[in-house]
Order: structure tokens, then sequence, then C-alpha cells
């Protein structure tokens, strides 16, 4: 597949937005684009856009594996305030290639800070991945669905560093693993295409989970 590369995690900007690894096609400088229809209804009323394929590699997203997961560091409850234009972003890596992709800004108002530096009550803005922009669409599952940050959504969110790529305005964050808050449990909604090894999302009473959450408070 012409023009893909693997983007390993690292801890300059490009973490920020390819969590583990990731496969990209059809990325600046390649030879071979595809392109998309998308609707007029677009944000940007393109007719045709160039498709970049995010895949990054699944990992375990059950409750233990999330809170012992070496690249967090900010782990807070949170609900969704609103949501931004999708944006296209673009960043240089340290061997020289271009990392790019496209996702929406999801306002989040923080309520409970787990690990890091973030207050309670300030707002941070969470990258979900995935979305078109300027001629670009950006397709992964390995993120979690659109839906997962509808307004209200009271969500765990395990991320990394708040920080910009080059061609960011606004610090951001990239979500490492997102749980979802359901009654008394809070639900496994890390990847749209499902758990790393194909099983029933992992559901937890809130109580038990914020046992497991104390060691992050012990070790910050």
């Amino acid at each position: 597949m012409n023009g893909t590369k693997r983007l390993r995690a690292r801890a300059g900007t490009a973490t920020v937005l390819a969590v583990m690894a990731l496969s990209v096609s059809a990325c600046s400088g390649a030879g071979n684009s595809t392109r998309a229809h998308t609707p007029k209804a677009d944000s940007q009323n393109a007719s045709e856009a160039r498709v970049i394929e995010g895949h990054a590699y699944k990992v375990d997203s059950d409750p233990a594996a999330a809170v012992a997961f070496p690249l967090n560091e900010n782990v807070f409850e949170g609900t969704v305030v609103s949501h931004g234009p999708d944006v296209h972003v673009t960043d240089k890596l340290e061997d020289g290639a271009t990392f790019e992709a496209v996702y929406t800004p999801v306002v989040v108002r923080v309520d409970t800070v787990h690990k890091g530096s973030l207050k309670a009550g300030s707002e941070i803005v969470v990258r979900s991945m995935g979305g078109v922009a300027d001629g670009v669409k950006y397709v992964t599952e390995e993120a979690p669905a659109k839906g997962t940050f509808a307004k209200g959504h009271e969500l765990l969110v395990f991320a990394g560093r708040k920080e910009a790529v080059e061609s960011e305005s606004t610090p951001a964050v990239t979500p490492h693993f997102v749980y979802l808050e359901s009654g008394s449990k809070l639900v496994d909604v890390t990847y749209a295409s499902g758990t790393a090894d194909g099983s029933t999302a992992s559901e937890l009473s809130k109580a038990a989970f914020k046992v497991k959450l104390r060691s992050l408070k012990a070790s910050s």
C-alpha cells in the first residue's frame, strides 16, 4: 500500500493523535489517493475528499488494563458540553514524515480529576478521531464512535498529554480509553469496532471502578 507508515507512540507531539501506532494510506505525498463522495450537507460542502484510513493497534481496554496503561497523563470524569466543526491537522514526525488526520473537537467539562493537572470545573477539548475537513476524510474504527460524545454524556476518559500539534491553535487531548456512564455502571466504548478481542464490552459498577482509580491518585 503506497505511502503506508507505522507511527509508533512516542513522547513527542505525534502521540496526541496516534495512540499506539497508525497505518496511514493516501497520506501527504503518497502516490495513490482514494477519493470518496461526500454529501453536499457536509461541513465543507465538498463533493470529493481524499480518504485516509487510520488503523491504531488495539490494546486491551478492560478497566484494569486502562488504569495500568503507561501513557495515561490525564484521567478524568467529565460531561460533554459541545462540539466544534471537524478539524484537519498535520504534524511533522521525527523521521521527517508528515502525519495527518481529521477529528471533531469535543468540549468536555471536567467534573472529577483522577490523574493529571486538569482542574474540576474547567473545560478540555477531546479529539474525537474521524471526520471530513479541508478535502480530507479520515476514517478509523479504532476510536470511540461519534455517538459516544453526544452532548450531555458523562464519560470517564483516560487520555494522553494536553498539547497542540504544529497545525493546531488549541491544545487538546486524544483519548486512550473511554467509558460511558450508564446508570450505576460504566461501559467500555473505547473502540467503535468493538473490543480488542471481539468480546462483549466491559461493564463495571462505578463504585468498583473508583476503587481501581485510587491507584492513580497514589502514584500521582
